[in-house]
């Protein structure tokens, strides 16, 4: 026999060894494979009952959508809940479940005073006059401060579907550099309580002045109230308001507001007004009706160039609008109370030459009634109550990083009294700040 023919049958049992043998290695392995893939059912299942059990919320959120996979929507509700972004370390949860954001800057002011008043900010109002003898006048004068750096919290604490929410804030312009409280109010849905800027005022509206008392022609009185506020449609918004005037009053005062946002975040407008009884505590508690109507807006001409104005008549109130006269006084012969009337101007534009510089020129104006019963009752020589107040501005922002802001401002401006005295405000300034 030869050798090829013994070698056949070898040949073919080793083959049949072979086959076997890979037939009972691909059985073993797809028995290990069933059995992995039952073990893994087994973990998948526990899992979501673990998920069902810890986050309920969760698990019922995703298991909604008919088009994910049930091994997807476990998958998903797990890592929704383990990848948490990272809080901001100025911003933590309380254990009450309200969220707190700390927030503010550190402020310096210098401030060289070449003719005027005798402080670091503006006192347009009580500038020294120029011809009136023996008068303490402040001239070539060098301030400086750190008091307006401000401090402040803002609250959030959604519960039960109600809005809650409130602010603190506060810097060091009180008396003797010591703390003073700008704004404390809590929100709630629509209704505020608490101590915060008038709704009479606009703020937002103002043009932006270096100097930290604002510019001459606007308002930034704070006071406790209570308001309510809602909206007419997307872009329009109203504010209802009872607020604290003069202390002498015996009833709060009525403020109102509409604004209205123009399209493409092109700026805003608002209308304002102020209603009160006037009592005057030194005649007889004698009152009378005190007002004032408001009207502003900003718009932005282009992405570099933004114009703004606000308007504002008052009649008998000395409290909401800055470096105004004395809200009335008394005749001598029949002691009947004579109010204050006065109209405010503020306009001014701001050029943004890149991100970094901008820049504001500005113009303030209040203009008092000499016309009536208030002005014919003061005397020739008052010196305190002015006819009419001027002062212009311009200022230069540079931003050098996003937190830091430095500017350097002059100021010049004009006060004429009744009885026909003048002064002037001539000034510069520099500020530097860092906001958080």
């Amino acid at each position: 026999m030869s050798l090829s023919l013994m070698k056949k049958p070898a040949i073919r049992q080793s083959l049949a060894v072979t086959i076997a043998t890979l037939m009972m290695t691909v059985t073993h392995a797809a028995s290990a494979e069933q059995e992995e893939i039952a073990q893994l059912r087994a973990e998948v299942e526990a899992l979501k009952a673990l998920i069902q059990q810890n986050f309920p919320q969760v698990q019922q959120s995703t298991a909604v959508s008919p088009t994910i996979k049930p091994q997807t929507t476990t998958s998903i509700a797990v890592h929704s809940n383990i990848s948490t972004e990272k809080a901001s370390p100025l911003q933590v949860k309380t254990a009450g479940g309200s969220e707190v954001k700390l927030y503010g800057f550190v402020r310096g002011d210098v401030s060289y005073q070449f003719d005027g008043g005798d402080a670091i900010f503006n006192r347009i109002h009580a500038v020294a006059l120029s011809d009136i003898t023996n008068t303490n006048k402040t001239e070539d004068r060098f301030y400086s401060t750190a008091t307006t750096t401000r401090l402040g919290l803002d609250f959030k604490a959604p519960i039960e579907d109600q809005d809650i929410g409130g602010k603190v804030e506060v810097d060091f312009r009180g008396s003797n550099d010591s703390l003073r409280i700008r704004h404390a109010y809590l929100t709630l849905n629509n209704w505020l309580l608490g101590q915060t800027t008038s709704t009479f005022l606009a703020t937002d509206l103002q043009p932006e002045m270096l100097d930290f008392n604002a510019p001459l022609g606007i308002g930034t009185f704070r006071t406790s109230m209570v308001r309510y506020s809602d909206k007419f449609n997307a872009d329009t918004s109203f504010f209802l308001g009872l607020e604290k005037g003069r202390d002498d009053n015996r009833f709060p005062a009525l403020t109102t507001k509409v604004k209205h946002n123009f399209s493409a975040d092109k700026g805003t407008t608002s209308l304002r007004a102020l209603a009160q009884e006037f009592r005057a505590t030194d005649a007889d508690n004698k009152t009378a009706l005190s007002w004032g109507l408001g009207l502003g807006a900003s718009y932005k001409l282009s992405e570099q160039l933004r114009v703004m104005g606000d308007y504002s008549h008052v009649k008998g109130d000395d409290k909401f609008l800055l470096y105004t006269n004395t809200a009335y006084n008394i005749s001598p012969a029949t002691t009947d109370i004579n109010l204050n009337e006065f109209d405010a101007l503020t306009v001014g534009t701001t050029y943004q030459f890149n991100p970094k510089v901008r820049s504001t020129l500005g113009y303030g104006l209040m203009l008092a009634n000499d016309n009536n019963d208030f002005a014919d009752n003061l005397t020739s020589t008052d010196t305190v109550q002015n006819k009419t107040l001027q002062q212009g501005w311009l200022n230069v922002m540079f931003s050098p990083v996003t937190p830091v802001t430095l500017g350097v401002e002059y100021v010049y401006g004009e006060r004429e009294t009744f009885s026909g005295k003048k002064g002037k405000d001539n000034r510069v300034g520099a500020m530097a700040r860092y906001n958080f």
